[in-house]
């Protein structure tokens, strides 16, 4: 379940809203990794939740406020799907990971891969 927070939601609930909003992203434009970040909640303050979302060594960090935290949990829990009003930073989370995995896979085909010199 995770930590119980003073707004009546858990970290595991938060997770789970951002595990929805993800889902979504994956449904609609895929998913350029091979397997499903990591996801993360903190409550560094009050008024806000750090989430990070991590796949292999990469990871991409936002914010989200109570509010937001409560509407995607509400929105998870009564069915309605992702929240859209925090769906657009967990997006913008995945593409990150999805550029730094690309990267790093490219730079190993680069390194395995000897090209003849053009001398």
């Amino acid at each position: 379940m995770g930590t119980l927070y003073a707004i009546g939601v858990s970290s595991g609930d938060i997770g789970a809203a951002i595990a929805e909003a993800v889902i979504h992203d994956v449904r609609v434009n895929g998913l350029g990794i091979q397997g499903f970040p990591q996801i993360t909640v903190a409550h560094p303050t009050k008024d806000t939740f750090a989430i990070s979302l991590k796949f292999d060594t990469h990871t991409s960090d936002f914010t989200i406020t109570a509010d937001e935290a409560k509407g995607a949990v509400k929105a998870m829990k009564t069915k309605k799907g992702h929240d859209e009003v925090i769906f657009r930073r967990v997006q913008d989370a995945a593409v990150e990971i999805e550029a730094a995995c690309g990267r790093s896979f490219d730079a190993s085909i680069r390194r395995s891969v000897s090209l003849p010199s053009t001398k």
